[in-house]
């Protein structure tokens, strides 16, 4: 299987200043898209900011953590070896990022408001009857002859892995010791990821898992009961069921195993399958989600990725 897509090989892996060039030329892909999404964050905050608890403080962070990574970015470019804390940041603020919509989502409508119980929003009652329009009723029902404590177990492994395979992707391109391609790759990843998070701000569902009331729960095992729950616990918003960021997400890392580590991609295929299955045999998504998350993911590979690396690898960037 060829690689997805065909990358334009970089100019230079160099990302030392260069006199008389502007800070605009030496922009990069990354930079532009985490500038963009933490500032129209921090302009829904405000927008919605009577609504927000806390709200000077979450805009203080998010603008807090741009700084930050503005400071390492530019630090990074002059010493090398601030390269891996570089790296350590944007990691940082990537998670505070996902994790901060915990403080903002549920606040900016009624119906999502925190609630224990949590119960379905209107965003679960319109994919719900999507999934029953579009494919005959409730397909996480179709999985559920098939579901033993051993078959729930793999599936929830297999979920799990979408961790797994970050780390993977982080380390390939790390090794390879082209810092640029690093970050035209990992401009794919966190464009990927927020593309997702603005399908959660538009359409904040919590799955068919609360939607839904299942005549029997999950046959989960101890081992797969714990992991499932501290996922969930580990996660904030809760309200990102659509479109699937593990589907979208791990298709991205998927084509870049394909591109930097084909053997490695041959064998994270049946993790990737697998992971897929399970966000809606599990209960975590409807189909209509996954379909949304491969739209999401399919056009950052097509479209993003080579998009990505013709503007890092434009004539006057640096």
């Amino acid at each position: 299987m060829p690689p997805p897509i065909r990358l334009p090989r970089s100019r230079t892996e160099s990302l030392a200043p260069v006199g008389g060039v502007s800070p605009l030329a030496r922009l990069m892909s990354l930079d532009a898209i985490i500038l963009t999404y933490v500032l129209a964050t921090v302009a829904v905050i405000i927008l919605f900011y009577r609504r927000i608890p806390d709200a000077g403080w979450v805009a203080a962070a998010h603008l807090g953590g741009l700084s930050g990574y503005l400071i390492l970015r530019w630090a990074s470019t002059r010493v090398a070896p601030l390269r891996v804390l570089f790296v350590v940041g944007l990691i940082a603020l990537i998670v505070g990022i996902y994790e901060g919509m915990g403080f903002i989502l549920p606040y900016l409508r009624d119906d999502t408001l925190p609630t224990d119980p949590a119960v379905g929003t209107a965003a679960d009652a319109w994919l719900a009857r999507i999934d029953q329009m579009l494919f005959g009723g409730d397909p996480t029902t179709w999985f559920t002859p098939l579901l033993t404590p051993a078959s729930v177990l793999v599936l929830q492994i297999c979920y799990t892995s979408y961790f797994v395979l970050a780390l993977v992707v982080l380390i390939v391109l790390l090794s390879r010791k082209r810092y640029r391609s690093f970050l035209s790759h990992t401009a794919v990843i966190i464009g990927c990821f927020f593309t997702t998070y603005v399908g959660y701000y538009l359409w904040p569902a919590y799955g068919p898992r609360v939607f839904y009331e299942y005549a029997e729960p999950l046959p989960h095992s101890a081992l797969s009961a714990a992991i499932y729950r501290a996922i969930d616990t580990a996660d904030l918003i809760h309200l990102n069921a659509f479109p699937s960021g593990h589907t979208a997400v791990t298709l991205v890392y998927l084509a870049i195993l394909f591109v930097e580590a084909r053997r490695l991609a041959w064998i994270s295929l049946p993790l990737v399958v697998g992971l897929i299955v399970a966000t809606v045999a599990l209960r975590y998504h409807y189909l209509i989600d996954v379909v949304a998350g491969l739209a999401v993911g399919l056009g950052w590979i097509f479209i993003g990725m080579p998009a990505v690396f013709r503007f890092d690898n434009r004539p006057n960037g640096v």
